[in-house]
């Protein structure tokens, strides 16, 4: 039988100014006074008094934990041996004595929860060696020396992308029912109209526009090659570049290693940055294209409904230039300290070394 409320204070002291001062008995306080309360609750209430403190209801300790101290401690020392370790594995290390929702609840009382992991390239020895000697090469730069790095990159903007991941008050069983604000439309995942920037900036605060890329006529998948990287950089370098302590950064790919490439930056006297392979988390600009994909929906939602023709491929080009224009990037030119770089996520020896 389910326990029923607590009775209140006043009740309380009622009942026990009944039986103490008016010397009335259990039977006569429920017969002529309280006669919804049960007899059974009278009588404890009366034996109890004695014990509580200002009619305060005493302490109930509640059902006997499952979970030993023992228990306890070898749950925090399996966490800290395995931090990936599962919460169905957890269960196995306590013999399965509760279900997983009281591992969940232990885990939270111990101040511990799971963050998702963080994303970050496979990496070789020798990759790993090529990263940490560009920390060590540029350990000795200062928020000063690191606005006159300039940070270039390509990316390709697809109709209807940049959606987050949306939160709702809404519960799970719900949000059927109320489709238009319980749920999160995505598009499918069939092929939508996209295309290619270019863009560069560096923490003087100073930026380029956002530059469509068209691919080259004469390759033979028609797509971005030496050819194209070629005349843009003849056209803007020089221009971006003009001052002489500044310094240039670009990736690896083959489009940019490629000699008539390297020819060119040597003719135009430009400074270029070592750049280690397969470290596209090193390069503050990528954090830049994900926001600026989030804005361009957020400026443009019915992009998502409209058909993949010309006319839209037009209206995504408008809108990702003007989200850039518009865009707010001070914030990855901060420094935070005489060791840190002016890019969120400042370059530490001992990060890129990993």
């Amino acid at each position: 039988m389910a326990r029923g409320p607590e009775l209140d204070v006043y009740t309380r002291e009622r009942i026990c100014e009944l039986k103490f001062t008016n010397k009335w008995g259990g039977r006569r306080i429920k017969k002529y006074r309280f006669p919804d309360i049960p007899l059974s609750t009278i009588h404890y209430t009366l034996r109890m008094e004695s014990k509580r403190r200002n009619s305060a209801s005493l302490y109930r300790s509640g059902q006997p934990r499952k979970l030993t101290e023992e228990d306890r401690d070898r749950v925090y020392d399996a966490i800290q041996s395995n931090p990936s370790i599962t919460r169905e594995d957890l269960l196995s290390v306590v013999d399965y004595k509760v279900h997983a929702t009281s591992i969940w609840r232990l885990t939270h009382q111990m101040g511990l929860r799971k963050w998702r992991k963080m994303k970050r390239p496979y990496l070789t020895p020798i990759h790993a060696a090529k990263r940490l000697q560009w920390a060590l090469t540029y350990r000795h730069f200062t928020p000063e020396d690191w606005k006159r790095v300039f940070w270039s990159d390509e990316t390709t903007i697809e109709r209807g992308c940049g959606a987050r991941k949306e939160w709702s008050f809404v519960p799970p069983w719900k949000q059927l029912q109320e489709r238009q604000d319980g749920v999160q439309v995505t598009l499918s995942k069939g092929k939508q109209i996209k295309q290619m920037f270019w863009a560069c900036f560096a923490g003087s605060p100073r930026k380029t526009g956002l530059i469509p890329l068209s691919g080259d006529p004469n390759a033979d998948k028609k797509g971005i090659t030496k050819e194209v990287i070629h005349d843009l950089y003849q056209r803007i370098l020089p221009t971006l570049l003009d001052n002489e302590d500044a310094i240039f950064q670009h990736d690896n790919a083959p489009t940019h290693t490629a000699r008539i490439i390297q020819a060119l930056l040597i003719q135009l006297n430009i400074t270029v940055m070592e750049w280690p392979p397969y470290s596209p988390d090193l390069n503050p600009i990528e954090n830049l294209w994900a926001l600026l994909k989030a804005d361009i929906l957020r400026i443009r939602p019915d992009l998502r409904e409209m058909p993949n023709n010309e006319a839209t491929l037009v209206e995504l080009v408008e809108t990702a230039q003007y989200a850039w224009e518009n865009s707010d990037y001070s914030s990855f030119c901060q420094p935070s300290g005489d060791d840190a770089t002016p890019c969120r996520g400042g370059y530490q020896v001992r990060r890129l070394a990993h």
